[in-house]
């Protein structure tokens, strides 16, 4: 097996989550306002409904320039975004009715702007009916995976270690999200796929990590339970690091030249493997550390009586006592003991059983 580190390190990652955790809160936060300030998610037209046009210019345009051109239609309300991945490319959405249809947008910025030519990149129509069907199918199938990887990783470890590992897949999922807000991505149907592969992707290095922590329980059966957690975790380093640095190569080169069709899918699953990574490392076993302080188990209460019997003996192993000499002892002049009283009487009687054995 090839190692990315050849000797196992002794870092202490127990030591090292109490500051991450305000990493992953200070994350979470910003990500949870940048959702209450932009009043949700970037909906793309599959969770939204209705009618979406980008609409490729050959020369330079503004968002206002476009609206003041649609406003003349009834369309001044309808949303227009720039493409910051194309040049000149705009995204138009607006409400699906009779009177509103792709023709009718081209018309109108035909005539507006003659000078500058236009084409319709790409048109999609989606009812109301079946976006809100969509949104509901989309956020059970998230809860199902996450209620799926708890029942499996309670089977197979313990619940500890399954509601740990929901925690931390949860953490994951959140800072995906409140990033793709923050840059302003669509939340669309790839988004959605790309959350429920860094499920699976995260939950895999979950395993792996409690799984070494099972073993090592077994092979140290008196060492403290902190510390099987931190060598589990220095031991598993190296398998860590390689697959994910294989993952991220393959997104990066998926992110740079994969097209603007796989861009967005490419990105949240390049944020979710950075994440997944971080959390198996210093959220999922710093939980399950802190929930066995706070509820021990039998065998974590074994092995902490274990390693206070060894303070113990170490603590009553204290050296010898060294008096100070008296001033006769400095002088020279050491006075010695008191000579002990010999019992005469049992003397005689001794001697008197030997004769006797004698005759």
């Amino acid at each position: 097996m090839v190692k990315f580190i050849k000797r196992v390190p002794n870092i202490d990652f127990l030591r090292i989550s109490r500051f991450t955790v305000f990493v992953s809160l200070a994350l979470i936060v910003t990500g949870v306002t940048s959702l209450i300030v932009r009043h949700g998610l970037n909906y793309g037209i599959e969770f939204t409904g209705g009618l979406f046009v980008e609409v490729h210019f050959d020369s330079l345009i503004t968002t206002q320039e476009i609206r003041s051109a649609l406003s003349e239609v009834g369309l001044g309300h309808a949303i227009i975004q720039r493409d910051v991945t194309t040049n000149y490319n705009f995204f138009i959405r607006t409400q699906l009715t009779e009177n509103v249809t792709p023709e009718l947008i081209t018309k109108v910025l035909q005539e507006h702007f003659p000078n500058n030519p236009l084409r319709i990149e790409r048109v999609e129509k989606i009812g109301a009916v079946i976006s809100r069907g969509l949104k509901l199918r989309a956020f059970w199938v998230v809860i199902c995976g996450l209620f799926i990887m708890l029942l499996y990783i309670t089977v197979r470890f313990t619940y500890k270690f399954g509601i740990a590992a929901v925690i931390a897949l949860i953490h994951d999922v959140l800072i995906t999200i409140g990033i793709l807000n923050i840059l302003n991505r669509e939340f669309t149907t790839a988004i959605i796929a790309a959350l429920l592969t860094i499920i699976g992707y995260s939950i895999n290095d979950s395993i792996v990590i409690s799984d070494r922590i099972r073993e090592n329980l077994r092979l140290y059966p008196k060492t403290p339970f902190p510390d099987i957690v931190n060598r589990s975790l220095n031991e598993t380093l190296s398998r860590t690091i390689i697959t994910s640095l294989t993952t991220i190569f393959v997104l990066l080169a998926l992110f740079i030249v994969g097209g603007k069709v796989i861009h967005d899918f490419s990105l949240a699953l390049l944020i979710g493997v950075i994440t997944g990574t971080y959390s198996s490392l210093f959220v999922l076993s710093p939980i399950v550390v802190a929930w066995e302080r706070r509820f021990p188990s039998p065998e974590t209460r074994r092995r902490a009586y274990y390693k206070e019997k060894e303070e113990r003996a170490v603590v009553t192993e204290t050296p010898p006592e060294v008096t100070t000499p008296t001033p006769e002892e400095r002088k020279g002049r050491i006075l010695l003991p008191t000579p002990q009283k010999v019992d005469t009487i049992s003397t005689k009687k001794k001697k008197k059983k030997k004769r006797k054995k004698k005759r």
